[in-house]
């Protein structure tokens, strides 16, 4: 059985990235930090992965690009993510 995937979140980009490590730190080892911005596209997969399912995550601009850059423009498809008014 294939283990259930994170459904793309619409508020918050899903992108993650190393975050160096403070020499203040013990052991100052980085860590990932998940990217504040919020989204505004959601990446599904072209292909499926080794576990036979098609991934997807919610990008902002800027992780967009970084997208593009590591993996390609053939590596996944880019949906706009829809705008929500939550009575603000």
């Amino acid at each position: 059985m294939s283990e259930k995937l994170t459904p793309p979140d619409h508020t918050r980009c899903q992108a993650e990235f190393t975050e160096p490590g403070s020499f203040m730190q013990l052991g100052g080892s980085p860590r990932m930090t998940r990217c504040k911005n919020v989204p505004t596209r959601i990446a599904t997969e072209k292909h499926p992965g080794a576990d036979g399912q098609c991934g997807s995550m919610s990008l902002c601009d800027d992780c967009y690009k970084v997208f593009l850059e590591k993996m390609g423009e053939g590596y996944a498809d880019f949906t706009p993510v829809k705008k929500v008014d939550h009575g603000k």
